[in-house]
Formats: structure tokens, C-alpha cells, sequence
């Protein structure tokens, strides 16, 4: 049976794996899913259709599968995915989706949410990506894989973050980002290709070349947007990362502008 502190309300409804422990004073509704080795230490409330993968912990007072904060929302179970591995600091909240809509509010592996990170209703969030302390996603947005975030940062709803970038303490973010870019100030721009992040995962000096030249030709070129795509997907094409800067700048995605790229800021 699952380690359950004396103090915690776990409802009979509620899977838990054997290999779990609920510390005190936890609350954990009838319909969630709780996988093995998960450790909820304290003060925890999960509610909703949440679903928590194995291994991942959750330190106190974190706020997971409630309702969306959104005027009138329908007062039916919200649902919320947690990929495994991954670490939810004190007072992190996130809210789960509403049921009508086609996937939950969904976390991926690996990942770690330091203090008072919220996340948004139907947000979707990739594997191994880090929030520091007092970050902010707004609802529907979609942040890809390994994506690391300065404390305080901010981003509006409905936006989307590519993969490999960095979004600077304090930013806030009104835009889409396009894959492997620092992103600096209010309102966020691009302030230069994620070189440190980059090379940490392993990124060749061939596959930086050719993201920082796909990026300065889409920003800095001459022409159109259009004709400045093209002339990047000509130079750049052959490499693979170049080519997913292009085709995330191409990509209709929920109306949001592109954050722009400022030198020298």
C-alpha cells in the first residue's frame, strides 16, 4: 500500500501506485492518477482529472488540476498530465484544461518548476524545460522541449516558445519565439542565438553556424518576410536546425506576432 501520512484526505477514488508516498495534510481528489514513487511532501492539493507520472515530486503547498481562471469557466473536472521525473517547487500552480478541449493541460518529462511558477490553463509544456522562481505562462501557450526561463519572466496567452531558447529574467513575452534565441526585456526581443545553451546540449559549431545565419538572414535581410525565408531555407536549408528556425517562422500558429531580433540591446 502507498505511504499516506495519517493527516492527508486522499479520496477512495484515487489511483495511487503502491510505491508512493502522501505527506501531510495532502488533499487528493477522486479523480486523479498518481504513479509510482511519486512524493507529494506536504500541503499539497491535486484535484481534477490530473494525472502525475512516475517519480516526480512536489514540494509543499503546490496547486495542481484546478480549474482555468477564466470568467465563467464550467464547474466540471479540468485535466492535467505530468511527465515523469519532474520536480514542482513550493506554491507552483497549475491549472488543468477544460475537458471539451482536445488534449489536457500537459507537462512533459524532466522538468523543474522552482517557487510560485504558474502555469496556465491548457498550456502545453515539453520535456526537460526549467522555470525559475515567479515565472508566469500565460493560458493555451505552448512552450517546446528544454526551454529555460529567468525568474519573474512572463508570457502572454496563446503564445508559443520554440525549443532550446532562453527567455531572460524579467522578460515578458508578447510574441512567438522562434527556436534556439535568447530573449531579453518588456516587450521581449530576440537578443542573440542560445550559443551557451547550445553547446551545453551538444549543438556542433556547424549547427550554431547555421541557425545564427538562418536567423540574422529571416531578421536582418533584405526584401519581404517572405523573400528573406526563402533566401534563408537557400543559404541554410541542408541544416536541420536552420530549417526548424524557418519553418517555425512559416508556421500559422494562433495569431501571435514573431518576437523580434534588436543587436546590440
Amino acid at each position: 500500500m502507498a505511504q499516506i501520512h495519517p493527516t492527508a484526505i486522499v479520496d477512495a477514488s484515487a489511483k495511487i501506485a503502491e510505491t508512493a508516498e502522501i505527506g501531510p495534510f495532502c488533499i487528493v481528489g477522486p479523480d486523479v492518477t498518481i504513479g509510482e514513487r511519486v512524493k507529494l511532501l506536504a500541503y499539497n492539493y491535486i484535484t481534477g482529472r490530473t494525472d502525475i507520472g512516475d517519480d516526480c515530486v512536489c514540494y509543499p503547498n503546490a496547486t495542481l488540476g484546478t480549474k482555468g481562471q477564466i470568467l465563467n469557466n464550467a464547474d466540471v473536472p479540468n485535466i492535467l498530465t505530468i511527465g515523469p521525473r519532474t520536480i514542482i517547487r513550493e506554491n507552483v500552480m497549475i491549472s488543468g484544461a477544460d475537458p471539451e478541449n482536445a488534449h489536457p493541460t500537459r507537462i512533459g518529462a524532466d522538468c523543474y518548476f522552482m517557487v510560485n511558477t504558474h502555469i496556465g490553463h491548457d498550456c502545453q509544456i515539453g520535456d526537460k524545460c526549467v522555470f525559475a522562481p515567479g515565472v508566469m505562462v500565460g493560458g493555451r501557450s505552448t512552450v517546446a522541449d528544454q526551454v529555460w526561463m529567468g525568474g519573474a519572466a512572463a508570457i502572454h496567452q496563446n503564445s508559443w516558445i520554440g525549443a532550446h531558447t532562453f527567455v531572460g529574467a524579467g522578460s515578458v513575452v508578447t510574441g512567438d519565439v522562434i527556436p534556439f534565441v535568447s530573449t531579453l526585456g518588456n516587450h521581449a526581443h530576440i537578443a542573440a542565438v542560445n550559443v551557451v545553451g547550445l553547446k551545453r546540449r551538444g549543438f556542433s559549431k556547424s549547427d550554431i553556424r547555421g541557425i545564427h545565419g538562418a536567423v540574422k538572414t529571416i531578421f536582418q535581410g533584405e526584401g519581404s518576410f517572405e523573400e528573406r525565408l526563402k533566401k534563408a531555407e537557400a543559404d541554410h536549408g541542408e541544416n536541420t536546425h536552420a530549417m526548424s528556425v524557418i519553418d517555425f517562422a512559416r508556421q500559422e500558429r494562433s495569431g501571435r506576432p514573431l518576437c523580434q531580433f534588436r543587436s546590440g540591446k
